[in-house]
Order: C-alpha cells, then sequence, then structure tokens
C-alpha cells in the first residue's frame, strides 16, 4: 500500500512540474505567432535599380554662346572679323540601333553683329537658322556626334568709303560642326557644341560701288533639352 503510494505521488508531482513548464513558455492567454518566411521577390522588388536612358524620341532645347562672323573682299583679303554672342532654340528627332545614332535637328537664333571693321565696311545680321542631320554614338548616359546640313542668313553691308546706303542679301550656305550630350537627368540632357557655317560669296553695292562678299562663322554654344 505504502509503495502504491508513493508512485501515485511520484506521478502527480511530474504531471505538475509538465504542466508548469508550459505555463511558463505559453502563459494563459497569449498567442504565439508562427514564424514567417521572406520572399525573394519581395526582396528584388525593393533594390533600386538604376535610371535607364533612351535616345531615342523627340527634344527641344534652347542654347547661347559666342560667335565670330569673318568677310572678306577685293578690298581687304585679310577679311573682317566681328565678334557676338548668340541664343537660340533647337530642337530634333534621333533614332537609335544599338549605340549608333541618327537624328535630324533644326535650329533658329539670334546673334547680334553691327561692328565696323578698321576698314569701315560693315556687316550686320539679326539671325540664322539651319536644317541638319546629326549622326553619333552613344555609351549609356554620354553621346558625342558630328552634324552637318544647311544654313541661311539675311546680311547688310555698308561702307561710307563707297558712299551712302547700305545693301542687303539673304545668303544660303552650308554648316557642320560636332558636339558631347549627356543627360542629367531622365528627360534633361545637356550639351556643349562647335558649329561653323559658310556662307558663299554674294554681290553687294554700294554708294555705285560693286563687290563680293564671303562670309563665315564659328560659334561655341552650350544647352539644354527636354527630351519627350
Amino acid at each position: 500500500m505504502s509503495r502504491l503510494r508513493v508512485f501515485a505521488f511520484a506521478v502527480l508531482g511530474l504531471l505538475g512540474f509538465s504542466s508548469h513548464s508550459y505555463a511558463v513558455e505559453y502563459p494563459p492567454g497569449v498567442e504565439v505567432e508562427e514564424p514567417y518566411e521572406v520572399y525573394e521577390e519581395e526582396v528584388v522588388d525593393g533594390l533600386i535599380t538604376p535610371p535607364e536612358y533612351d535616345w531615342d524620341g523627340f527634344y527641344l532645347g534652347v542654347q547661347g554662346g559666342w560667335a565670330r562672323l569673318h568677310g572678306t573682299n577685293r578690298f581687304n583679303n585679310s577679311g573682317s572679323q566681328y565678334n557676338g554672342g548668340t541664343v537660340g532654340l533647337y530642337g530634333g528627332y534621333n533614332y537609335t540601333y544599338q549605340n549608333i545614332l541618327i537624328g535630324v535637328e533644326g535650329e533658329g537664333a539670334y546673334w547680334a553683329f553691327g561692328e565696323r571693321s578698321r576698314g569701315e565696311m560693315s556687316l550686320r545680321s539679326d539671325y540664322f537658322a539651319a536644317a541638319k542631320i546629326r549622326a553619333g554614338l552613344t555609351y549609356d548616359w554620354f553621346m558625342a556626334y558630328v552634324t552637318g546640313g544647311a544654313a541661311v542668313s539675311t546680311f547688310r553691308a555698308s561702307n561710307p568709303n563707297f558712299g551712302p546706303g547700305t545693301d542687303s542679301n539673304t545668303m544660303l550656305g552650308w554648316v557642320g560642326g560636332a558636339g558631347l550630350e549627356m543627360f542629367v537627368t531622365e528627360r534633361i540632357i545637356v550639351r556643349l557644341d562647335y558649329e561653323r557655317i559658310v556662307f558663299p560669296g554674294r554681290s553687294f553695292t554700294v554708294g555705285g560701288t560693286r563687290f563680293k562678299e564671303d562670309i563665315d562663322s564659328d560659334a561655341i554654344r552650350l544647352g539644354i533639352s527636354y527630351k519627350f
């Protein structure tokens, strides 16, 4: 009889210890949350991907810089040189195949020339416009290009040594140049370019004196454009 009591007390003691242990690990009224899994797609979606720069499409911008105008005639073999500023608009369309870019561009600009040279010859022009084709190589956010096309401007000539009055001509020429462009955001592009325009000689008549004037110009500009 005593052995049976000892065995019963032992069983009750073990049951009490076991229930106490459960009470410590999971107190009554406290829910135990199941562990959650971290999905791979959630981690991938959270990564910051670098921006993609797309050169294809339309763009429109504004540019400005320095320009030099040079004119020669039979009275002045060394020519007359004029310096001034230029500001204008440009826009066009680009198409890229892999890293090769082909595009068309038009520009119109105001340039301030009217300074009289040492030989008293004065060439005045207020504007020029050009239509060009571009070809370039792109590398991610950067591009180098060359350009060429046709240009037009109106020039007024005067020289008091020849007599009073002025004469004007609208002259057609060709344009060539090169430049660099780069994205600064996914839509904003900045450029630095050089452009040369050559206007073949046209005849002017001032004070009864007729002469042919050959005109060329060089310009360096900074531009900023928006890519649509």
